[in-house]
C-alpha cells in the first residue's frame, strides 16, 4: 500500500527529458504555444502586472519550455499526492462506517433478543 510519504518530494530535482525518438508533440523545434505567445508579446507593449515571469526576461524559448515542463511535473506530483491522500481518507471513512454499522447491527440484535425473551413482539429488520 502506498502512502503520500512514499512519493517523490515536491522539491526533488526533475530529470531532463532525453527522448530516443521524436515524439508526436515535440516535432517542432518550438511548440506553437510559445511561438504564438512571442508574437502576441511583440504586438503588445503593455506589461501585465499580474503575470509574473519567473525566468529572466531574455529567457530563450527552450528555457521557457523547460520551465513549463518542470512546473507541470511538480503540479503532477502534488496532484498525485492529494489524490492518494483523498483515497486513503475515503478508505478510512468506509472502514469506520462499516465498524459503526456492525456495532448498530449488534445492538439491534441484542434488543431483538431482549424483546423476544420478555415475550414482546419485535419488528423484523431485514438487511
Amino acid at each position: 500500500r502506498r502512502s503520500p510519504d512514499s512519493f517523490i518530494p515536491d522539491d526533488a530535482p526533475t530529470q531532463d527529458r532525453r527522448y530516443l525518438t521524436p515524439s508526436a508533440t515535440s516535432k517542432k523545434h518550438v511548440p506553437f504555444y510559445f511561438a504564438s505567445r512571442r508574437q502576441a508579446e511583440a504586438l503588445s507593449d503593455e506589461e501585465d502586472e499580474l503575470a509574473e515571469e519567473p525566468l529572466h526576461p531574455n529567457a530563450t524559448d527552450q528555457e521557457k519550455i523547460a520551465y513549463k515542463r518542470r512546473q507541470n511535473t511538480l503540479a503532477a506530483r502534488r496532484s498525485r499526492r492529494r489524490r492518494l491522500a483523498q483515497f486513503q481518507k475515503l478508505e478510512e471513512d468506509v472502514a469506520r462506517l462499516n465498524r459503526e454499522k456492525d456495532i448498530w447491527k449488534e445492538r439491534a440484535l441484542m434488543m431483538e433478543r431482549m424483546l423476544s425473551t420478555h415475550g414482546l413482539p419485535c419488528p423484523n429488520f431485514s438487511d
